[in-house]
């Protein structure tokens, strides 16, 4: 029985592992930045939280609709389009042949054989599975977020002021919640892309890797939308 050994070498592993690492430490520690209001998600949490309270006071509520059905839009093309990739994925496995003679006809390339090949376009559909996933749960939460928004009192409506203004925070962590899930959809994205570098060679996964994550942490901690959006 071939084991992964024999089909990967030593620095196929270690190019994965360093790829898994890379994703899902950044993973966490940008959720631990969120909650401490570091990088861009945690900003946008208290916009989101000045948004669904402003709302509160407006009597046509239709601008806050359009924002959530926006916001849920784009996670529907997002899923929708995981969907398509994962579908050409499992039709380059049925093309695995010709694609593995391609390839090896590049010197400058490693050689490759069919089980490896499989296994790295299988590992590419599980990454576009996990953003499928991710991205559809945001889009029901958007879609919960629209229904507690359309619970919120009229302003005047309620004998209690207090029954808007916490129905307000709900749709304002569930959107946050929402926007979790979209970010981790796009990073599966990203670290997606990453991974088609080691059809080339095990070296360019790990450096699409590192650079997934150095373009990540530019922009969700040292670029001007984050300078932007922490001037209150």
């Amino acid at each position: 029985m071939t084991t992964l050994m024999q089909i990967f070498s030593p620095l196929d592993i270690l190019a994965l592992a360093i790829f898994v690492t890379a994703w899902l430490g950044y993973e966490i520690f940008g959720e631990r930045a969120a909650e401490r209001g570091a990088n861009l998600s945690g900003l946008m949490q208290g916009w989101r939280g000045d948004w669904t309270a402003a709302a509160v006071h407006r009597d046509n509520r239709i601008i806050d609709i359009q924002i959530l059905r926006s916001l849920a839009g784009n996670s529907a093309f997002l899923a929708s389009t995981a969907i398509f990739v994962i579908g050409g994925l499992a039709a380059m496995i049925g093309g695995s042949e010709h694609a593995v003679l391609i390839l090896n006809g590049f010197e400058y390339l490693l050689e490759t054989t069919r089980d490896r090949f499989g296994l790295m376009v299988g590992a590419l559909i599980v990454v576009f599975i996990n953003a499928f996933f991710r991205l559809a749960w945001s889009l029901r939460l958007h879609n919960n977020a629209a229904v507690v928004l359309g619970s919120i009192p009229q302003p005047g409506a309620s004998d209690d002021p207090e029954v808007a203004q916490d129905r307000a925070r709900v749709v304002a962590r569930i959107t946050t919640l929402a926007a979790r899930h979209y970010n981790g959809g796009m990073h599966a994205y990203y670290f997606g892309l990453a991974a088609c570098a080691w059809f080339l060679h095990p070296v360019a996964l790990i450096a699409a890797s590192l650079w997934v994550v150095a373009i990540l942490y530019r922009r969700e901690f040292r670029s001007r939308a984050h300078a932007a959006l922490a001037r209150k």
